[in-house]
């Protein structure tokens, strides 16, 4: 089953909605106290404050779903600025009442951003419903039309919704009756209702329309042009109405890399970027699991840093040739043909991690489809590593393009942050590492591939002897593994 990232905005907007429900009679003590206080200092929209609280307060706590925009009609004016007091009275409110962390905040703050669409993009929205545009077809003084009817189908039954006439008139006058077997029966049905006269002048005929069924009277005469024209008007209104909902889905991406950015903004060290890139990609797009490696390419290696909802040590332990992961290596050689340009780095879709991976991290991980998100810096075209993501273990999935968009953010947002405490890092004036001449002789046969057993029979000691200098070694190099304090003492160039 795929997770969308609908669900999981979606899901940040009901713990916010949870939230703000659980503190109902403070929030709403508060937003009066802000009313009064508005009353006070500005007297020119006293009335624009009391019905802006009143269609939140009816969003927020009296509404069975408060992510649909058509619950209720907004017939009053408002603006952002009263909005955003509201939104600040209820950070306020909470703050005093319990334990607030920035999740809490971002929360919060996504159920203010939704419902402020809804309120500020009322008037667009109308123009999208079926209603409206039949309404607006039917008044029309330049097409033929006497009337238009919405029809549903319920039980083996064609009722009709809506009825109306050019004077944008409801028809059915209260009459909840209006129903037939068939859509010719039911035409029949509203035709009679006219004068024998006029019914020998109309003809109703059928439009298909999504899951309803329009219908129109017309002249009869006038039918053959008037009916194509209806069925290309329709197809027009369909094609901005998808066009209204994409752009709605492109901003809900877009909310998540905002998220995602204000989190590791608030990172202090290289430590913390870390762990809030790591939970970021899970927190804020539809995964899981994350694993966040960086990339060395002068050794063509990858490290583990950091895996979240990942046995972290199990991470952390992973030093990996990128050459056994061959999908990495071959988009590697892609980036080197474009000149290392990281214009065309895109995230990797694997749906069957078997193809890409070795067998021991499928087993120990239970690896089905991932996704690598590559994390780089483009300021100066540099790939730092990047984030492996999954929806669980044995979870096979798909995403949408709206992903890849995000995944690309979240990336380069990642890789800018860390490089700036890289670089924090590398401005510290640094302690010299101190090895015994023994200790560079051990790393030195280290760095030539020489096993344990191997450098203690060429240096003339104890297998037992030589693990202690290599634990030694590590802990002075502050490495996680041998090959990392290679890599370290060759950059150090304490070793050749």
């Amino acid at each position: 089953m795929t997770y969308t990232l609908n669900e999981q905005m979606n899901t940040i907007f009901q713990n916010g909605l949870h939230l703000i429900q659980r503190h109902k009679e403070a929030v709403i003590e508060e937003w009066n106290t802000v009313s009064a206080r508005l009353n006070l200092n500005r007297n020119h929209f006293p009335k624009n404050i009391e019905d802006t609280i009143q269609y939140f307060t009816n969003k927020l706590f009296h509404t069975t779903n408060s992510t649909n925009s058509n619950a209720l009609t907004l017939s009053f004016q408002t603006n952002k600025f009263i909005i955003t007091l509201l939104e600040n009275a209820v950070h306020k409110v909470i703050q005093q009442k319990e334990a607030f962390s920035h999740k809490h905040h971002q929360a919060i703050q996504y159920v203010f951003i939704k419902i402020s669409e809804d309120v500020l993009t009322e008037d667009y929205q109308q123009y999208f419903a079926i209603d409206t545009f039949l309404q607006n077809l039917v008044s029309s003084n330049q097409l033929p039309i006497i009337w238009t009817a919405i029809v549903l189908k319920r039980n083996h039954q064609f009722i009709v919704e809506k009825w109306f006439n050019q004077m944008s008139q409801d028809l059915l006058h209260g009459n909840d009756d209006v129903k037939a077997s068939t859509i010719y029966g039911l035409s029949e049905l509203l035709l009679n209702q006219m004068s024998p006269e006029e019914k020998r002048k109309f003809a109703v005929f059928p439009v298909p329309y999504e899951d309803i069924t329009i219908l129109i009277c017309v002249h009869k005469e006038d039918s053959t042009h008037v009916v194509p024209f209806v069925s290309y008007a329709l197809q027009v209104f369909q094609n901005g109405k998808e066009s209204f909902h994409v752009t709605k889905q492109d901003q809900q991406w877009k909310d998540s890399v905002i998220m995602f950015n204000e989190t590791i903004m608030r990172s202090k060290n290289h430590h913390e970027a870390v762990e809030n890139i790591s939970a970021g990609f899970v927190n804020y797009l539809p995964f899981e699991r994350c694993a966040l490696f960086s990339y060395s390419a002068n050794e063509q290696m990858g490290f583990g840093l950091f895996g979240h909802h990942l046995d972290n040590k199990a991470i952390q332990n992973i030093t990996e040739d990128i050459s056994n992961l061959p999908i990495i290596q071959n988009n590697l050689h892609i980036l080197e043909l474009f000149g290392k340009s990281l214009d065309y780095v895109q995230p990797i879709y694997i749906a069957d991690a078997k193809v890409g991976f070795p067998n021991e991290y499928i087993k120990q991980f239970e690896l089905q489809t991932v996704i690598i998100a590559p994390i780089y810096l483009s300021s100066n075209n540099q790939l730092l590593g990047a984030a492996i993501l999954d929806q669980g273990p044995g979870k096979h999935f798909k995403v949408g393009q709206e992903i890849f968009s995000a995944l690309i953010k979240f990336g380069q947002s990642a890789g800018e942050i860390l490089a700036k405490f890289s670089t924090a890092k590398e401005k510290e004036p640094k302690s010299a590492i101190k090895l015994s001449p023994r200790e560079i002789e051990v790393l030195q046969l280290m760095a030539e591939g020489y096993a344990t057993t191997e450098a203690a029979s060429f240096l003339n000691l104890s297998e037992y002897t030589v693990r202690d200098y290599v634990s030694a070694i590590m802990q002075k190099m502050d490495a996680r593994n041998r090959t990392e304090a290679v890599a370290r003492a060759l950059r150090e160039g304490l070793i050749e």
